[in-house]
Protein backbone atom coordinates (compact mmCIF):
# COMPACT_ATOMS: atom_id res chain seq x y z
CA UNK A 1 0.00 0.00 0.00
CA UNK A 2 1.38 3.33 -0.41
CA UNK A 3 0.68 4.22 3.26
CA UNK A 4 3.20 4.36 5.81
CA UNK A 5 3.90 1.09 7.82
CA UNK A 6 3.16 1.83 11.37
CA UNK A 7 5.22 0.61 14.36
CA UNK A 8 2.83 -2.78 14.58
CA UNK A 9 3.43 -3.53 11.10
CA UNK A 10 7.12 -2.42 10.99
CA UNK A 11 7.35 -5.29 14.18
CA UNK A 12 4.98 -7.52 12.29
CA UNK A 13 7.50 -7.37 9.16
CA UNK A 14 10.52 -8.24 11.17
CA UNK A 15 8.92 -11.14 12.70
CA UNK A 16 7.80 -12.70 9.33
CA UNK A 17 11.08 -11.93 8.24
CA UNK A 18 12.56 -14.05 11.13
CA UNK A 19 10.03 -16.85 10.70
CA UNK A 20 11.13 -17.44 6.94
CA UNK A 21 14.58 -17.46 8.03
CA UNK A 22 14.07 -20.32 9.65
CA UNK A 23 11.10 -21.86 7.29
CA UNK A 24 11.82 -20.99 4.03
CA UNK A 25 9.51 -20.71 1.33
CA UNK A 26 6.59 -20.89 3.66
CA UNK A 27 3.00 -19.25 2.45
CA UNK A 28 2.27 -16.73 3.46
CA UNK A 29 -1.20 -18.14 4.90
CA UNK A 30 0.64 -20.60 6.88
CA UNK A 31 3.21 -17.87 8.31
CA UNK A 32 0.44 -15.85 9.05
CA UNK A 33 -1.25 -18.64 11.83
CA UNK A 34 2.21 -19.16 13.02
CA UNK A 35 2.57 -15.27 13.66
CA UNK A 36 -1.25 -15.39 15.12
CA UNK A 37 -2.67 -12.69 12.62
CA UNK A 38 -4.94 -13.03 9.38
CA UNK A 39 -3.62 -13.39 5.86
CA UNK A 40 -4.70 -10.09 4.92
CA UNK A 41 -2.73 -8.10 8.08
CA UNK A 42 0.59 -9.80 6.54
CA UNK A 43 -0.11 -9.18 3.05
CA UNK A 44 -0.74 -5.36 3.73
CA UNK A 45 2.70 -5.56 5.86
CA UNK A 46 4.21 -5.63 2.20
CA UNK A 47 5.81 -3.47 -0.34
CA UNK A 48 3.19 -0.58 -1.52
CA UNK A 49 3.78 -1.21 -5.01
CA UNK A 50 2.85 -4.98 -4.63
CA UNK A 51 -0.35 -4.47 -3.13
CA UNK A 52 -2.65 -2.08 -4.46
CA UNK A 53 -6.88 -1.72 -3.36
CA UNK A 54 -9.57 -2.77 -5.90
CA UNK A 55 -12.82 -1.21 -5.70
CA UNK A 56 -15.24 -4.01 -3.54
CA UNK A 57 -17.52 -4.35 -7.05
CA UNK A 58 -16.98 -8.28 -7.07
CA UNK A 59 -20.18 -9.25 -8.80
CA UNK A 60 -18.88 -6.05 -11.68
CA UNK A 61 -15.03 -7.57 -11.49
CA UNK A 62 -15.98 -11.75 -11.91
CA UNK A 63 -18.18 -10.58 -14.79
CA UNK A 64 -15.58 -8.98 -16.56
CA UNK A 65 -12.86 -11.43 -16.24
CA UNK A 66 -14.20 -13.45 -19.65
CA UNK A 67 -11.77 -11.69 -22.11
CA UNK A 68 -9.67 -12.26 -19.72
CA UNK A 69 -9.30 -15.75 -20.74
CA UNK A 70 -7.19 -18.63 -19.04
CA UNK A 71 -6.27 -17.62 -15.28
CA UNK A 72 -5.63 -19.65 -12.44
CA UNK A 73 -8.45 -19.65 -9.56
CA UNK A 74 -7.50 -20.82 -6.05
CA UNK A 75 -9.99 -21.90 -3.24
CA UNK A 76 -9.65 -23.24 -0.07
CA UNK A 77 -9.78 -23.63 3.23
CA UNK A 78 -7.78 -24.61 6.26
CA UNK A 79 -7.34 -28.31 5.03
CA UNK A 80 -7.64 -28.44 1.15
CA UNK A 81 -6.54 -26.12 -1.77
CA UNK A 82 -8.53 -26.19 -5.00
CA UNK A 83 -6.87 -24.28 -8.33
CA UNK A 84 -8.46 -24.92 -11.76
CA UNK A 85 -6.56 -23.42 -14.77
CA UNK A 86 -9.15 -22.49 -17.46
CA UNK A 87 -11.20 -19.70 -18.87
CA UNK A 88 -14.33 -17.88 -16.86
CA UNK A 89 -17.43 -18.14 -18.94
CA UNK A 90 -20.61 -15.59 -18.21
CA UNK A 91 -20.17 -14.83 -14.28
CA UNK A 92 -23.89 -14.38 -13.18
CA UNK A 93 -24.71 -12.24 -10.25
CA UNK A 94 -28.77 -13.55 -8.79
CA UNK A 95 -30.17 -13.01 -5.66
CA UNK A 96 -30.41 -9.46 -5.61
CA UNK A 97 -26.63 -9.48 -5.69
CA UNK A 98 -25.62 -12.11 -2.88
CA UNK A 99 -25.02 -15.00 -4.87
CA UNK A 100 -23.28 -15.37 -8.26
CA UNK A 101 -21.88 -18.22 -10.33
CA UNK A 102 -20.22 -19.88 -13.34
CA UNK A 103 -20.59 -23.03 -15.04
CA UNK A 104 -18.30 -24.14 -17.37
CA UNK A 105 -14.46 -24.96 -17.31
CA UNK A 106 -14.29 -22.32 -14.32
CA UNK A 107 -17.29 -23.37 -12.15
CA UNK A 108 -18.01 -21.63 -8.95
CA UNK A 109 -20.91 -20.45 -6.51
CA UNK A 110 -20.16 -17.49 -4.54
CA UNK A 111 -21.89 -15.78 -1.80
CA UNK A 112 -20.90 -12.30 -1.55
CA UNK A 113 -22.29 -11.31 1.80
CA UNK A 114 -18.74 -12.42 3.35
CA UNK A 115 -16.59 -11.13 0.70
CA UNK A 116 -15.31 -7.43 1.92
CA UNK A 117 -12.01 -6.64 0.26
CA UNK A 118 -10.03 -7.25 -2.51
CA UNK A 119 -6.31 -6.43 -3.67
CA UNK A 120 -4.25 -6.76 -6.84
CA UNK A 121 -1.20 -8.54 -5.61
CA UNK A 122 2.14 -8.60 -7.29
CA UNK A 123 5.31 -11.21 -5.79
CA UNK A 124 8.34 -12.69 -7.04
CA UNK A 125 7.93 -16.20 -8.35
CA UNK A 126 10.53 -19.04 -9.13
CA UNK A 127 9.47 -17.67 -13.59
CA UNK A 128 9.22 -13.66 -12.30
CA UNK A 129 6.57 -11.49 -11.02
CA UNK A 130 3.13 -12.97 -10.77
CA UNK A 131 -0.13 -10.95 -10.47
CA UNK A 132 -3.36 -11.63 -8.92
CA UNK A 133 -6.72 -10.90 -7.91
CA UNK A 134 -7.19 -11.40 -3.97
CA UNK A 135 -10.27 -11.54 -2.41
CA UNK A 136 -11.08 -11.63 1.54
CA UNK A 137 -13.82 -11.61 4.66
CA UNK A 138 -14.32 -8.93 7.30
CA UNK A 139 -11.88 -11.01 9.35
CA UNK A 140 -8.79 -11.07 6.94
CA UNK A 141 -9.16 -14.60 5.78
CA UNK A 142 -8.89 -15.04 2.21
CA UNK A 143 -11.38 -16.74 0.39
CA UNK A 144 -10.62 -17.03 -3.45
CA UNK A 145 -7.43 -15.49 -5.45
CA UNK A 146 -7.55 -15.71 -9.60
CA UNK A 147 -3.89 -15.90 -11.08
CA UNK A 148 -2.93 -14.37 -14.30
CA UNK A 149 -1.05 -16.69 -16.32
CA UNK A 150 1.20 -17.09 -19.24
CA UNK A 151 -1.96 -17.96 -21.06
CA UNK A 152 -4.08 -14.62 -19.66
CA UNK A 153 -5.04 -11.86 -22.89
CA UNK A 154 -2.50 -9.20 -21.11
CA UNK A 155 -4.22 -6.53 -22.93
CA UNK A 156 -7.51 -7.79 -21.37
CA UNK A 157 -5.69 -7.99 -17.99
CA UNK A 158 -4.86 -4.75 -17.66
CA UNK A 159 -8.07 -3.21 -18.79
CA UNK A 160 -9.81 -5.41 -15.78
CA UNK A 161 -7.44 -3.38 -13.59
CA UNK A 162 -7.78 -0.35 -14.66
CA UNK A 163 -11.34 -0.27 -14.33
CA UNK A 164 -11.45 -1.68 -10.62
CA UNK A 165 -8.27 -0.48 -9.30
CA UNK A 166 -8.99 1.72 -6.51
CA UNK A 167 -8.29 5.29 -6.96
CA UNK A 168 -6.78 5.42 -3.04
CA UNK A 169 -5.35 2.99 -0.84
CA UNK A 170 -8.33 1.10 1.38
CA UNK A 171 -6.90 0.09 4.85
CA UNK A 172 -9.68 -2.31 6.08
CA UNK A 173 -10.92 -2.25 9.71
CA UNK A 174 -10.88 -6.31 10.48
CA UNK A 175 -12.95 -8.22 13.35
CA UNK A 176 -11.87 -11.12 14.97
CA UNK A 177 -13.20 -14.81 13.33
CA UNK A 178 -15.83 -15.78 15.08
CA UNK A 179 -15.36 -19.13 17.11
CA UNK A 180 -16.46 -22.88 14.82
CA UNK A 181 -20.03 -23.17 15.35
CA UNK A 182 -21.00 -25.59 17.90
CA UNK A 183 -21.92 -29.08 17.38
CA UNK A 184 -25.58 -30.22 18.60
CA UNK A 185 -25.36 -32.87 21.17
CA UNK A 186 -26.49 -36.25 19.30
CA UNK A 187 -28.87 -36.62 22.43
CA UNK A 188 -31.27 -33.95 21.19
CA UNK A 189 -31.85 -35.23 17.84
CA UNK A 190 -35.24 -36.70 17.16
CA UNK A 191 -33.28 -39.32 14.76
CA UNK A 192 -36.72 -40.82 13.59
CA UNK A 193 -38.12 -37.33 12.60
CA UNK A 194 -34.60 -36.99 10.75
CA UNK A 195 -34.63 -40.21 9.01
CA UNK A 196 -37.88 -39.28 7.62
CA UNK A 197 -37.26 -36.10 6.48
CA UNK A 198 -34.15 -37.89 4.93
CA UNK A 199 -36.25 -40.18 2.91
CA UNK A 200 -38.08 -37.93 1.02
CA UNK A 201 -35.68 -35.31 -0.16
CA UNK A 202 -36.28 -34.72 -4.10
CA UNK A 203 -33.31 -32.92 -4.29
CA UNK A 204 -29.99 -32.56 -2.75
CA UNK A 205 -30.15 -28.75 -2.89
CA UNK A 206 -32.39 -29.04 -0.70
CA UNK A 207 -29.65 -30.67 2.08
CA UNK A 208 -29.07 -28.07 3.85
CA UNK A 209 -32.91 -26.49 4.75
CA UNK A 210 -33.75 -30.34 6.17
CA UNK A 211 -30.87 -30.03 8.75
CA UNK A 212 -32.29 -26.40 9.74
CA UNK A 213 -35.59 -27.83 10.05
CA UNK A 214 -34.35 -30.73 12.09
CA UNK A 215 -32.03 -28.24 14.13
CA UNK A 216 -28.88 -30.22 13.48
CA UNK A 217 -25.20 -29.81 12.57
CA UNK A 218 -24.31 -31.61 9.40
CA UNK A 219 -21.90 -33.96 10.43
CA UNK A 220 -23.92 -34.87 13.55
CA UNK A 221 -26.67 -35.53 11.36
CA UNK A 222 -24.56 -37.93 9.08
CA UNK A 223 -23.41 -39.77 12.09
CA UNK A 224 -26.85 -40.19 13.23
CA UNK A 225 -28.97 -40.80 10.41
CA UNK A 226 -27.90 -44.29 9.88
CA UNK A 227 -27.99 -46.90 7.32
CA UNK A 228 -28.40 -46.85 4.45
CA UNK A 229 -28.14 -42.79 4.42
CA UNK A 230 -24.13 -42.66 5.73
CA UNK A 231 -21.54 -45.17 6.18
CA UNK A 232 -18.20 -44.09 8.26
CA UNK A 233 -14.82 -45.06 6.89
CA UNK A 234 -11.79 -45.70 8.77
CA UNK A 235 -9.92 -42.58 8.41
CA UNK A 236 -6.24 -44.75 7.99
CA UNK A 237 -5.98 -48.24 7.40
CA UNK A 238 -2.84 -50.88 5.64
CA UNK A 239 -4.76 -50.07 2.38
CA UNK A 240 -4.14 -46.29 2.43
CA UNK A 241 -2.74 -43.30 4.20
CA UNK A 242 -6.47 -42.02 3.49
CA UNK A 243 -10.18 -42.52 2.08
CA UNK A 244 -9.00 -39.76 -0.13
CA UNK A 245 -5.61 -41.20 -1.53
CA UNK A 246 -7.67 -45.09 -1.86
CA UNK A 247 -10.27 -43.39 -3.84
CA UNK A 248 -8.52 -40.88 -5.93
CA UNK A 249 -6.33 -44.20 -6.79
CA UNK A 250 -9.35 -46.37 -7.61
CA UNK A 251 -11.10 -43.48 -9.94
CA UNK A 252 -7.22 -42.78 -11.26
CA UNK A 253 -7.43 -46.67 -12.51
CA UNK A 254 -10.81 -46.98 -13.62
CA UNK A 255 -10.99 -43.82 -15.73
CA UNK A 256 -14.17 -42.72 -13.84
CA UNK A 257 -14.76 -39.07 -13.72
CA UNK A 258 -15.89 -37.26 -10.30
CA UNK A 259 -16.98 -34.07 -9.19
CA UNK A 260 -14.50 -32.56 -6.53
CA UNK A 261 -16.39 -29.58 -4.16
CA UNK A 262 -13.68 -27.70 -1.73
CA UNK A 263 -15.17 -24.31 -0.05
CA UNK A 264 -14.77 -21.46 2.61
CA UNK A 265 -17.83 -19.66 3.88
CA UNK A 266 -17.22 -17.32 0.50
CA UNK A 267 -17.10 -19.48 -2.09
CA UNK A 268 -17.45 -23.52 -3.09
CA UNK A 269 -14.83 -24.41 -6.42
CA UNK A 270 -15.86 -27.43 -8.31
CA UNK A 271 -14.01 -29.52 -10.50
CA UNK A 272 -15.64 -32.26 -12.85
CA UNK A 273 -13.05 -34.64 -14.72
CA UNK A 274 -11.01 -37.49 -14.46
CA UNK A 275 -7.70 -37.41 -12.36
CA UNK A 276 -4.27 -39.11 -13.15
CA UNK A 277 -1.25 -37.61 -11.53
CA UNK A 278 -1.49 -38.35 -7.77
CA UNK A 279 1.16 -37.81 -5.04
CA UNK A 280 1.46 -37.90 -1.39
CA UNK A 281 3.95 -35.97 0.13
CA UNK A 282 4.33 -35.59 4.12
CA UNK A 283 0.55 -35.05 5.45
CA UNK A 284 -0.64 -33.55 1.60
CA UNK A 285 -2.45 -35.98 -0.63
CA UNK A 286 -2.26 -34.16 -4.48
CA UNK A 287 -3.46 -34.21 -7.42
CA UNK A 288 -1.23 -32.37 -10.03
CA UNK A 289 -2.69 -32.33 -13.13
CA UNK A 290 -3.02 -29.74 -16.07
CA UNK A 291 -5.78 -27.86 -15.25
CA UNK A 292 -6.26 -28.84 -11.72
CA UNK A 293 -4.16 -29.13 -8.68
CA UNK A 294 -5.44 -30.89 -5.32
CA UNK A 295 -3.53 -30.37 -2.49
CA UNK A 296 -5.35 -31.77 0.99
CA UNK A 297 -3.86 -32.66 4.72
CA UNK A 298 -5.35 -35.47 5.38
CA UNK A 299 -4.00 -35.42 9.27
CA UNK A 300 -6.40 -32.58 9.17
CA UNK A 301 -9.46 -34.54 7.95
CA UNK A 302 -10.35 -36.19 11.23
CA UNK A 303 -14.07 -37.72 9.78
CA UNK A 304 -14.58 -39.16 6.50
CA UNK A 305 -18.17 -40.70 5.29
CA UNK A 306 -20.43 -41.87 2.34
CA UNK A 307 -23.51 -40.07 2.24
CA UNK A 308 -26.08 -40.89 -0.21
CA UNK A 309 -29.14 -38.81 -0.60
CA UNK A 310 -32.55 -39.63 -2.47
CA UNK A 311 -33.42 -36.98 -5.14
CA UNK A 312 -35.60 -37.24 -8.09
CA UNK A 313 -33.02 -38.54 -9.87
CA UNK A 314 -32.43 -41.71 -7.87
CA UNK A 315 -29.78 -42.11 -5.15
CA UNK A 316 -27.06 -39.41 -4.99
CA UNK A 317 -23.68 -40.66 -3.07
CA UNK A 318 -21.41 -38.58 -1.88
CA UNK A 319 -17.61 -39.15 0.21
CA UNK A 320 -16.96 -36.10 2.40
CA UNK A 321 -14.23 -35.31 4.27
CA UNK A 322 -14.70 -33.23 8.02
CA UNK A 323 -12.26 -31.32 10.49
CA UNK A 324 -12.04 -31.66 13.69
CA UNK A 325 -14.67 -28.80 14.10
CA UNK A 326 -17.24 -30.62 12.30
CA UNK A 327 -16.88 -28.59 9.22
CA UNK A 328 -17.13 -30.24 5.81
CA UNK A 329 -13.73 -29.72 3.93
CA UNK A 330 -14.41 -31.71 0.90
CA UNK A 331 -16.85 -33.28 -0.72
CA UNK A 332 -16.09 -36.03 -4.07
CA UNK A 333 -19.05 -36.94 -6.28
CA UNK A 334 -19.44 -38.86 -9.55
CA UNK A 335 -19.91 -36.90 -12.47
CA UNK A 336 -23.36 -36.30 -13.15
CA UNK A 337 -25.47 -33.28 -13.74
CA UNK A 338 -29.16 -32.19 -12.66
CA UNK A 339 -31.77 -34.54 -14.30
CA UNK A 340 -29.37 -37.54 -14.84
CA UNK A 341 -29.12 -40.25 -12.69
CA UNK A 342 -25.24 -40.70 -10.96
CA UNK A 343 -23.63 -43.49 -12.87
CA UNK A 344 -22.99 -47.07 -11.90
CA UNK A 345 -19.33 -46.81 -12.28
CA UNK A 346 -19.03 -44.19 -9.22
CA UNK A 347 -21.63 -46.50 -7.35
CA UNK A 348 -19.00 -49.22 -8.01
CA UNK A 349 -16.52 -47.10 -7.18
CA UNK A 350 -17.93 -46.41 -3.51
CA UNK A 351 -19.16 -49.91 -3.24
CA UNK A 352 -15.12 -50.82 -3.34
CA UNK A 353 -14.29 -47.97 -0.91
CA UNK A 354 -16.89 -48.97 1.65
CA UNK A 355 -15.80 -52.81 1.59
CA UNK A 356 -12.13 -51.75 1.94
CA UNK A 357 -12.89 -48.88 4.89
CA UNK A 358 -16.17 -49.56 6.58
CA UNK A 359 -15.97 -49.10 10.53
Amino acid sequence: MEATLDRTQTALVDRWQALLQQQPGLRIRNAAKVLGVSELELLLCRDGASVRSLKPEFGRLLSALDPVGEVMILSRNEEVVHEVTAAFSEFKVAGSGTMGLAVGDIDIRVFFSHWKHAYLVTEDSRVGPRESLQFFDGHGRALHKIYRTKASNAEAWEQLIEAFVAEAPVLPELTPPPAPEARVEAATVDVQALRQDWATLKDTHHFHAMLKRNQVDRLTAVEVVGQPYSQKLQRHSELAESPLDLLLAQVRDSGCPIMVFVGNPGIVQIFTGSVRNLRRTGEWMNVLDPGFNLHANTQGITDWWVVRKPTTDGMVTSVEGYNADGEIVITLFGKRKPGQPESEAWQAEVRALEAALCV
